[in-house]
């Protein structure tokens, strides 16, 4: 009798023998793993059949036998993970692992990590592999766990304050780029620690808990909320200039400080102090914001500060007035430089990054002053999205490059949509119209959705993208990297190219913290076989780096600027 064929029954005090078989069912029972063997694709064995069943909650008889089957038990995107990871063992030793969520027969769904090796193969096809899969419902639940806290704050629910200096790091930036503001807001319970005095922590906590639900019910994405340290609440508002954070505030009034919060000892107010900074304007990084908003810097004109009583000051109403007057004339102008065709196109070159080939031109809105300057039409599309009008201006863009696509049968474009057109159902049948009109043209066309912009409703941008891409066209996400989600959930919108947002992309081959994060978006991206673009590359070292990372294609002024009359049309002219 062999060593290692002895077990110990401890409760009898004797020697028992078990076979091999019988020893590593336990074992894989034990390690809630079981090795399996796919052949040909098809075929799926379990080496341990009763492992395999205590696994799966299956008897023996039940348990899937070929590949298919066990695809059935997969999410629509598990399934496409799969099937991505299978296609990429081209080579004898090639491995794969991921993770996914597998439906077992009792409805409930558990975390299994599959981990497998090509055997042996035809070319690129594989015909036998052997792998193991292994239960982690346990270990991912402790794992999101994590991941939650490290971003969220457990009391209130809201982004932390690490992540929400992340968040504000990203804005000041696009704010930088785009020329834009945005406002940064501090709400402070002042009487907070009088309730946890007299009533307990217990109702504090509950209240900071009430008070982020109501601040997240208040704010939609791409806006961030978040707590801050003690009782301190930050909000960050895109596109807000001072007026903006003066209107903001007041419309926080009435669900914050003039409805009870309910508690077991009846209904408590909240008493709150308020202080803004422009981002942009008065503080270009996080750490501003908040030293600013914090009140560090006493009597700096460049900020806000007030107690909770809003708009009792006559002159701030007619501020509020003249805004309004404003937003008015901004609207006739707008409509006035469409109707007389004083909106056209620029076209900046995105070229191939190994070849170094043009592959396509993005489109860039441009608008021709009365006087006759051309200028960026970037202020227009903000003001416009703001108005309510950026459909308008989306059909548009459209139509000129429906001109362009006409005239020069070789060139491909990328269009921006605007999140407003998608959401209005009117305007987006439209735009699905006139693309219907494009026939074989539009599988020339790319259309750019950015990243804030699909996430505020995935719903909406999977079903749009899912649309355009029927009628031939592709679907990007821009600004990719901006917003604050996981890759998993934004590709299931179904993106065939991402867009990296340049503040990653520009001094890449001096700033190794930039060059990390890009070549991770860039093996995801791979991963779910979607081409990468790198946006704002001005010099050959970042080229050159982000060739070697694997990016696709590169847009940036060291191959060109965007021009109303490209190569092309002057050869033509």
């Amino acid at each position: 009798m062999r060593k290692q064929d002895l077990t110990r029954n401890s409760v009898v005090g004797q020697v028992t023998t078990l076979p091999d078989q019988k020893r590593a069912e336990r074992l894989f029972r034990l390690l809630e793993a079981v090795p399996f063997t796919i052949t040909r694709g098809q075929s799926l064995q379990f080496e341990y059949p009763e492992a395999a069943g205590h696994l799966l909650r299956n008897h023996v008889s039940e348990l899937p036998d070929s590949n298919v089957a066990w695809m059935d038990r997969l999410s629509f995107q598990s399934r496409r993970d799969r099937q991505a990871a299978l296609k990429r063992l081209t080579w004898d030793g090639a491995q794969y692992r991921l993770k996914y969520q597998l439906k077992l027969d009792t409805g409930e769904s558990v975390w299994i990590e599959e981990t497998g090796e090509r055997i042996a193969g035809q070319d690129a096809t594989p015909t036998e592999i052997i792998g193991t899969l292994r239960y982690i419902d346990r270990v991912q639940s402790e794992l999101e766990k994590a991941a939650y806290l490290d971003r969220y704050d457990a009391r209130s629910g809201l982004m932390n304050e690490r992540s929400f200096r992340d968040a504000v790091n990203h804005v000041c930036a696009l704010t930088k780029r785009q020329k834009s503001s945005a406002a940064l807001i501090r709400l402070r319970a002042t009487n907070l620690g009088d309730i946890n005095a007299i009533y307990g922590y217990d109702t504090g906590d509950r209240l900071i808990r009430l008070i982020g639900e109501r601040l997240a019910n208040l704010l939609r994405a791409p806006d961030h909320v978040a707590r801050l340290e003690g009782p301190d609440f930050g909000l960050c508002i895109i596109g807000a200039d001072e007026n903006g954070a003066h209107a903001l505030m007041s419309r926080l009034k009435e669900p914050l400080l003039d409805t009870p919060y309910a508690t077991p000892h009846g209904g408590l107010y909240i008493e709150f102090t308020a202080s803004a900074t422009i981002l942009g304007e008065a503080a270009f990084t996080a750490t501003d914001a908040l030293r600013q908003t914090a009140g560090l810097y006493e009597g700096d004109d460049n900020h806000l500060t007030w107690a909770p009583k809003f708009y009792e000051n006559t002159q701030e109403i007619q501020q509020l007035n003249q805004s309004s007057r404003a937003a008015r004339d901004i609207s006739q102008d707008i409509i006035a430089a469409l109707n007389e065709r004083r909106i056209s196109i620029a076209y900046q070159p995105i070229i191939d990054a190994r070849t170094r080939d043009l592959h396509h031109y993005e489109c860039l809105l441009r608008l021709r002053r009365e006087d006759g300057e051309i200028i960026s039409a970037g202020n227009i599309i903000m003001a416009a999205e703001k108005l309510g009008l950026i459909n308008l201006l989306d059909r548009r863009a459209l139509e000129l490059a429906a001109e362009t696509l006409h005239t020069m049968p070789d060139i491909h474009l990328a269009l921006n949509v605007s999140a407003a057109t998608i959401k209005d159902e009117a305007a987006v049948e439209d735009y699905l119209t006139a693309l219907k009109s494009l026939g074989p043209m539009a599988q020339r066309l790319t259309l750019e959705l950015t990243e804030t912009a699909a996430l505020d409703d995935p719903g909406l941008a999977s079903f749009f993208s899912v649309e355009t891409r029927k009628l031939g066209c592709d679907f990007a996400i821009d600004d990719f990297g901006s917003g604050y989600t996981t890759f998993r959930n934004l590709m299931a919108i179904e993106a065939d190219s991402i867009k990296i947002d340049g503040s990653y992309i520009q001094g890449i081959a001096t700033e190794p913290h930039k060059e990390t994060f890009v070549r991770m978006m860039v093996d995801l991206a791979q991963t779910f076989s979607v081409k990468t673009v790198a946006e704002m590359v001005d010099n050959r070292a970042d080229a050159e780096l982000l060739r070697r990372l694997g990016v696709d294609y590169l847009q940036g002024y060291m191959f060109g600027y965007p021009s109303a009359a490209p190569a092309w049309r002057r050869q033509s002219a």
